[in-house]
């Protein structure tokens, strides 16, 4: 497939040593392909500041540099203020992901020191798809999850609206990988999972049409390659859920493979050569 090396240059990525906090079990949604929907509701509905700062002080004693607020749904939480409060007066960098739809319940100095990542999800242009987000002068990314069901004109438009009706400088484009699959495994596809061939196909083609100035990020997914950053074959992931279960890697959540702590930088990937959660990021020339 032809690349448009062209239009974009690649920018290094910075990698960091991080921990996902999914600070609540509870959700407005129950979206298909939520990698985290087996481990949801097993334990209480939000973390306690307790916790979360315990889990957030043996993280940082591991080295620890970036944490990502998850869910559920991580603004229906009463303390998300006081997690991003704490994060920032600590020096962490946070990105909480959200699925957008109470973001007008706050103000952008809530989310001072932290970046606002709201996730698509849309099925036939219908569900979670740009037009729905509420209108909101608070800084954001936008991730689209891209399904089997997804088109190049819905991925195109997602991006031309967001770009015109939101303070966004960052669209990030990745995939449903349904694990919930007879193997468990990453490259079997599911009803809603698009095969990994065709993910590439897709941004390819949405990459040669795009002609906006958002920086894209692209999730590699074991399909895209950087010519600028080496493979990266030590893990820097882990998940923190509440009640103190912790799973390494994103896609170990699936069959929760607990461990006892975390491990940055010592596990060889699980999954490939390479981090599948990696990504490219591109910015036209």
């Amino acid at each position: 497939m032809k690349f448009p090396w062209d239009k974009y240059e690649e920018l290094p990525l910075k990698r960091r040593n991080t921990l996902q906090i999914f600070i609540t079990n509870v959700c407005n949604l129950r979206c298909e392909g939520c990698f985290a929907r087996n481990i949801m509701g097993s334990d209480r509905e939000h973390i306690s500041f307790e916790e979360y700062s315990s889990a957030v002080s043996k993280f940082l004693e591991k080295g620890g540099k970036q944490i990502n607020i998850l869910g559920g749904e991580p603004l229906l939480h009463p303390q998300i203020k006081d997690f991003i409060r704490q994060n920032k007066s600590q020096g962490i960098k946070t990105t909480i992901y959200t699925n957008g739809y109470f973001i007008d319940r706050f103000n952008a100095s809530d989310f001072e020191g932290a970046k606002l990542r709201a996730s698509l999800y849309c099925k036939s242009g219908k569900t979670k798809s740009a037009e729905s987000l509420p209108r909101t002068d608070i800084p954001l990314d936008i991730c689209y999850m891209v399904s089997r069901k997804t088109s190049l004109d819905e991925l195109f438009d997602s991006a031309r609206i967001i770009e015109r009706d939101f303070k966004c400088d960052t669209f990030f484009i990745s995939s449903i990988r349904e694990l919930d699959n007879p193997r468990k495994e990453f490259f079997d596809d599911t009803e809603i999972t698009m095969p990994v061939l065709e993910y590439k196909e897709l941004v390819h083609n949405f990459l040669d049409r795009y002609d906006g100035d958002m920086e894209i990020h692209v999730s590699k997914r074991g399909v895209f390659e950087s010519t600028k950053t080496l493979p990266d074959t030590k893990c820097r992931f882990a998940n923190y859920f509440i009640g103190g279960k912790i799973i390494q890697c994103p896609y170990d959540v699936v069959n929760k493979k607990i461990q006892k702590d975390y491990q940055f930088e010592t596990r060889n990937c699980q999954q490939n050569s390479t981090c599948l959660m990696s990504k490219i990021i591109l910015k036209r020339k």
